[in-house]
């Protein structure tokens, strides 16, 4: 009966319309013709990026695959539709795979498998359909199987080298490997069920993967320019990317998840994982797949947020991001982030009336337990409100700054970079990240130096010589701050104040207005106390040049009795003697006899 295959074959492609062959035979050869003249072109354009040249491949065999869908509705005859979604499928499929295997480099055993097993299972449905002997096609199906599974396996192996997850690579392989064996056997024992439509899955799986490598190498590229061009600065940059980078793996993810449901049946799955319970009561039921779910779109709304209080500072000039932007980031911030945790409770069943009866009954406990976060927690919405504090204010407070790199003050300086729902993190002039809980900053008295503006006066003492003329010292110094880089004159002018006469020196105070903001913009903030290095740097040199003397403590010994010395030679005998008589006249009698005075000069 098979050895009439062909002729079966032949007799049943006479039986149809011309209209209806043309159709069938011109849309591979077609596809054909369109894939080879795209590669003629990208070979000309001399395109070397992979991405871009996946990206050609996969947007023609999309193209052909809604133009295989079209020309589908438009045959009448049973069999011949089978025998054409089956074609176009594969072959759009082959396509992908092509597109996908010009970006990930597989080992080429496996892209071959690819193409001889899509191809194989082709004639081998063919054979099936035209087939009359029972016995052979329940040989042929579960062969067929196998050739899609082992044809898919290689496609599905380049979409996981496609993610860019570096360090879950080997993880995402195993899981990806044993998830396959396991559907492929449930499949064979006929337990779940693929139909052709799994193709349009592969295909829908391919390019949402495509999209995504290309944005995670070019699309992030493009996005650091298109910051640096609106003057977003790395602070804000670096975090906005890198979330943008994660919410478009979760999309991945969803895409992955929604076409697995659509085009690979797994509601079975789903009615698996809904029955796995931790918790089953009358109250409250949570399952496996509310604390999956529940857990993926508390990740998702986490990573708008984020998202979100970052672009929201592209509203604002350069100049009030850090202020009005930077207040704006935090509001933002704990708001999301209280949204997201009752969305994630409402998702995984825990409602107020379930949680309200349990807060009652461990009310005391977690009165107690729980004190010291709700203290911090609404402590940063009563920063937020009075704007005492905002993201950008340059604050002292008590502490220490870092004992490991030598930093033995016991106050601790910095720009309040995020103010969190627990803590508020602050940026030290040494780079270092200070952690604290906002309750600090409503129960302690805080140091705000940029609160109401950024200006502030500095003061630097000098001590010069008594023999200085203190006229000249104010004029060396006041030309000192009219030449410091960091002085803002034009805001105040700087002052020379003569303070007062010291044990050994006279004391004067140079006073000027900085904006604070500057010592963490400019350049020199790589090093602490820049500022206070540059003034007493130039102003030394400038005393110097005028012939001013810094003095130092000098100390000069008046011995009231009679002083003898001996000088030694090595062995002990006697070299000299040396005898210092008091001056005539002098101050013996002030003093008792063998009494000594120290007088301090300058």
């Amino acid at each position: 009966m098979e050895f009439r295959f062909p002729q079966t074959v032949i007799g049943y492609l006479r039986s149809l319309k011309p209209f209806e062959l043309i159709l069938f035979f011109g849309y591979p050869l077609l596809f054909l013709l369109s894939t080879f003249l795209l590669k003629w072109i990208v070979n000309k354009r001399k395109v070397k990026s992979a991405q871009e040249r996946a990206s050609f491949f996969a947007v023609d065999a999309l193209l052909f695959a809604i133009l295989g869908i079209f020309i589908f509705n438009y045959l009448e005859d049973p069999i011949l539709k089978i025998l054409f979604r089956d074609t176009f499928i594969s072959l759009t499929a082959l396509a992908l795979a092509g597109s996908v295997f010009s970006v990930v480099q597989l080992w080429w055993s496996l892209r071959i498998l690819t193409y001889v097993g899509l191809v194989l299972a082709l004639l081998v449905e063919f054979v099936i359909i035209f087939s009359t002997d029972i016995g052979l096609i329940k040989v042929l199906i579960p062969v067929r199987k196998f050739l899609i599974l082992v044809s898919v396996y290689p496609i599905g192996l380049a979409l996981v080298e496609l993610i860019h997850l570096k360090r879950l690579q080997r993880v995402l392989t195993f899981l990806y490997t044993s998830l396959f064996v396991l559907i492929g056997i449930l499949w064979e024992l006929n337990i779940v069920d693929f139909d052709t439509r799994a193709f349009i899955g592969i295909g829908i799986f391919t390019v949402a993967s495509l999209i995504f490598s290309w944005y995670v190498t070019q699309g992030v590229i493009l996005l650091k320019k298109k910051l640096k061009e609106w003057y977003f600065d790395e602070e804000d940059s670096q975090p906005l990317i890198s979330h943008s980078k994660r919410l478009a793996f979760l999309v991945l993810l969803y895409i992955y998840w929604s076409s697995s449901f659509h085009f690979f049946n797994f509601e079975s799955v789903a009615l698996k994982l809904k029955e796995w319970t931790f918790i089953d009561t009358n109250v409250v039921r949570i399952s496996l797949y509310n604390l999956l779910i529940a857990s993926y779109i508390f990740a998702v709304l986490y990573s708008l947020i984020n998202l979100l209080k970052k672009a929201l500072k592209l509203l604002f000039k350069p100049e009030e991001r850090e202020e009005k932007g930077g207040a704006l980031e935090t509001v933002v911030y704990n708001l999301g982030i209280l949204f997201a945790v009752s969305v994630f409770l409402v998702q995984l069943g825990l409602t107020w009336k379930v949680i309200l009866p349990l807060a009652g009954a461990l009310g005391i406990g977690l009165g107690f337990g729980l004190q010291t976060i709700l203290n911090n927690y609404v402590s940063g919405f009563i920063m937020m409100l009075s704007k005492n504090i905002k993201v950008g204010d340059f604050v002292e407070l008590p502490g220490n700054a870092g004992n490991f790199v030598n930093n033995t003050s016991n106050t601790i300086f910095g720009r309040v970079e995020d103010i969190s729902v627990l803590t508020t993190r602050i940026k030290t002039l040494d780079g270092i990240d200070i952690l604290v809980p906002n309750s600090t900053f409503i129960g302690q008295q805080i140091i705000n130096y940029s609160f109401r503006n950024p200006y502030i006066r500095v003061r630097f003492p000098f001590g010069v010589a008594y023999s200085s003329d203190p006229q000249k010292v104010k004029e060396i110094l006041l030309d000192l701050a009219y030449k410091c880089p960091w002085a803002k004159n034009y805001y105040k002018p700087p002052q020379v104040w003569f303070y007062k006469m010291d044990s050994s020196a006279l004391i004067f105070h140079l006073m000027f207005w900085i904006d604070i903001r500057e010592l963490w913009r400019s350049a020199h903030a790589t090093l602490s106390y820049s500022l206070t290095d540059w003034v007493y740097t130039n102003g030394w040199y400038k005393l110097k040049e005028a012939g001013i003397e810094i003095p130092f403590p000098q100390n000069d010994l008046w011995f009231r009795n009679e002083l003898k010395v001996v000088l030694e030679k090595e062995d002990g005998t006697p070299l000299a003697f040396l005898e210092n008589r008091p001056p005539r006249g002098g101050r013996e009698d002030a003093s008792p006899k063998g009494e000594k005075e120290t007088k301090e000069t300058d």
